[in-house]
């Protein structure tokens, strides 16, 4: 059963920075992956993204980027937060 997807403003502006036909083509088919199966996103988060997002949100790795968003069940609804590049991580 798909998830309400709710976006973000700051992920908007960054995947609207993505030039790259084959990335964006990634980024699409993660969003669709995470629609359905929302858990899937990595919960092993280095703690740059834990102080800037919260311990409460997932990653999923879309070179060279990851993108962070949040699984609300309770909500029945995923927030989309950030796409991040990967060097800036720690």
């Amino acid at each position: 059963m798909p998830y309400k997807m709710v976006y973000a403003a700051r992920f908007i502006e960054d995947a609207s920075c993505v030039w790259s036909g084959r990335l964006r083509a990634a980024i699409v088919r993660a969003l669709s992956n995470i629609e359905e199966f929302p858990e899937i996103g990595s919960q092993n988060l280095p703690a740059s993204v834990k102080d800037e997002f919260d311990d409460s949100v997932r990653k999923v790795a879309i070179k060279p980027f990851d993108l962070v968003y949040e699984f609300k069940k309770s909500e029945n609804a995923v927030y989309i937060y950030a796409l991040v590049p990967m060097r800036s991580i720690r």
